[in-house]
């Protein structure tokens, strides 16, 4: 098995998370704050914001990384290296029971929860960016709170780890949603391209952060079975 972060650094990444959520309220109250009426800037937000949200499901879905994921050791009695084989797997979980509430079943196809939830997450958003880009969304004196609305739903998406199945599925698209929302949030009510840039880096460590999550919890309940060791 890979090595796993520890319990420390992941309350460590918890806080960061929080803090930095908090403080896109911050800056947005700071009377200095200047707006940009630059008409590019949400076109070029948007786009941003869809390459990101593309390149974070192609890594969620990458099936090379999901198989490394589990591992068992497989040591040869003719040499001392230690070598490794992969755990038969089923929607980017090992074939176990103790991973069925990661997985449904679709027409006879096994699919993972968390992705599938990603993935319908990441349609939304990528459709609500278009349409902020080109100028159809607008919340006006509320875009404060929907930014508050969308950091309360990625924080609720790194809880996944401990849902199943559907309500799992769902709070792995709120968690993508939530990150569109927060962003179209701040750059209504900051209109500026720094505060935009700042939100954006956060939805990236967030997105880094929610996948490294996952992995540890997965590691932990295999370590946890030992049933393929």
């Amino acid at each position: 098995m890979q090595t796993t972060p520890s319990r420390f650094l992941l309350t460590f990444l918890v806080a960061v998370s929080v803090l930095g959520l908090a403080f896109v309220p911050f800056i947005l109250f700071q009377p200095n704050l200047q707006a940009d009426q630059s008409t590019f800037r949400r076109p070029i937000v948007g786009a941003l914001y869809c390459l990101v949200c593309i390149v974070g499901v192609v890594a969620v879905f990458y099936p090379g990384k999901c198989r490394m994921m589990f591992q068992k050791p497989n040591l040869s009695k003719n040499n001392e290296n230690q070598s490794t084989s992969v755990i038969p797997s089923k929607g980017h979980h090992p074939d176990c029971e103790e991973f069925s509430g990661n997985r449904i079943t679709i027409k006879g196809s096994v699919f993972c929860v968390a992705c599938s939830g990603l993935l319908v997450g990441a349609i939304i958003s990528i459709v609500t960016a278009v349409l902020f880009s080109l100028g159809f969304i607008d919340f006006g004196t509320v875009s404060l709170w929907v930014l508050v609305i969308g950091e309360v739903l990625m924080l609720v998406g790194l809880a996944q780890i401990k849902m199943r199945v559907y309500v799992k599925m769902a709070v792995n698209a709120l968690f993508v949603v939530g990150s569109c929302i927060s962003l179209v949030g701040a750059d209504l009510a900051g209109q500026n391209l720094l505060v935009d840039a700042y939100v954006l880096g956060l939805i990236v460590f967030m997105l880094w952060f929610r996948i490294l999550l996952s992995e540890w919890n997965n590691k932990r309940i295999c370590l946890e079975c030992r049933r393929c060791y």
